[in-house]
């Protein structure tokens, strides 16, 4: 059950079947002019701009060398009644010889383990050791046979990383289904995770005597939720219900897998300048292992068992801290959140989006450090 170091090394057979693909593209050739479609960016000029860099001017190796600077490892962790997994994870530790603190980075979806790239000196010049897995089913980390692997399962994956690393108290971050899990983690090992931090926080609506007044930041979060699950949760509901069927389609076309991949980087983030490279990259990172087991967890975690279930409606006892960005997709009020969390830190930031720490790292870095060591031992 040992620690091994882990360097991402994709055979060249699949680097040249994707050439290949790539080659064969057959990309639409009747909508050109259309004056409809979605509000998304994902538009044939576009498609067929990173069609073109893909093809002509994008280095996987380059990029597969440059991640391989980071420090990568891979471990087997026993999951109860699921057997054993091979976990990959990033720890980057901290060059300070005092008051290190241990930070468990957990990602979500359309993401990976590199979004805390960006952050990383900042966080390890804070005396922070910062372990960032990829979740089973993601990456480089493989993911059970078997059907019921919940957001449970992955909070235990998560805490046995951490106490197989010597880390038997430690700290979590999350967004996205990281910040499912990360609440998770918290009311499951209580005496080891000390405090937690999120990025994004979705709840039902609780039952005020009174009715709260709410923040003009508040009302824009509101509206923004709104936004998000009446015009953008399509994917959730297909993830949710077929995402083997929706695999084959994603795991068989490069282009489609970007498409899907664009939607949610351009739509979900706060105007960041992605590049042609960040954007494959994003992509490969779900192709070349393929994408259908990281879409399970949609189906494996419905909406009704994460607004309402034990787990949701149990509350944190731990010191929780909150950074929201003013286009994450999912901010509750804080009135709402304290009936459920112990919030002891609330930061509101006039932008930044749902990839905080890949979009705004010096923000979510500065409020994790000035939270995390504010309760830290207190």
């Amino acid at each position: 059950m040992a620690v091994s170091s882990f360097k991402i090394n994709i055979p060249e057979s699949e680097l040249k079947l994707l050439q290949r693909k790539l080659e064969l593209t057959r990309l639409p050739t009747n909508l050109t002019n259309s004056q409809w479609g979605e509000d998304n960016g994902v538009t044939i000029a576009k498609i067929n701009e990173l069609f073109d860099f893909w093809k002509t001017k994008y280095d996987w190796r380059a990029e597969e060398s440059r991640l391989n600077t980071l420090p990568q490892f891979q471990t087997p962790v026993e999951v109860a009644n699921f057997g054993t997994l091979d976990i990959h994870f990033l720890h980057s530790k901290s060059s300070s010889t005092k008051d290190v603190l241990p930070l468990l980075f957990i990602h979500g979806w359309p993401g990976n383990f590199t979004e805390i790239e960006k952050a990383l000196p900042l966080l390890n010049e804070a005396g922070f050791d910062v372990v960032a897995p990829s979740l089973p089913g993601y990456g480089f980390s493989s993911y059970t046979e078997k059907p019921g692997f919940k957001k449970e399962q992955h909070a235990e994956v998560m805490h046995k990383v951490m106490t197989k690393l010597g880390y038997s108290s430690y700290v979590v971050q999350g967004g996205d289904w990281g910040s499912w899990i990360t609440r998770c983690i918290a009311q499951l090992y209580p005496s080891h995770v000390k405090a937690i931090h999120l990025n994004m926080l979705e709840m039902p609506e609780p039952k005020f005597d009174q009715q709260p007044t709410y923040t003009p930041s508040e009302k824009a979060h509101l509206e923004r939720r709104t936004w998000f699950h009446e015009k953008q949760s399509a994917y959730l509901h297909l993830q949710g219900t077929k995402p083997r069927t929706l695999g084959f389609a994603l795991h068989d076309s490069p282009i489609g897998m970007l498409a899907w991949m664009c939607d949610k980087l351009f739509t979900w983030s706060d105007a960041y300048p992605w590049t042609p490279t960040e954007l494959i990259t994003f992509t490969l990172l779900h192709y070349f292992p393929g994408p259908t087991t990281s879409m399970q967890m949609y189906f494996e975690n419905d909406s009704e068992s994460l607004l309402f279930g034990e787990s949701a409606s149990k509350y944190v006892e731990q010191p929780v801290g909150v950074s929201a960005f003013a286009k994450e997709l999912v901010i509750v009020p804080r009135s709402w959140a304290e009936t459920r969390n112990n919030i002891r830190f609330w930061k509101e930031h006039e932008s930044g989006g749902h990839f905080a720490a890949h979009e705004r790292p010096e923000e979510l870095a500065g409020d994790t450090i000035e939270f995390f060591r504010g309760v830290w031992k207190a």
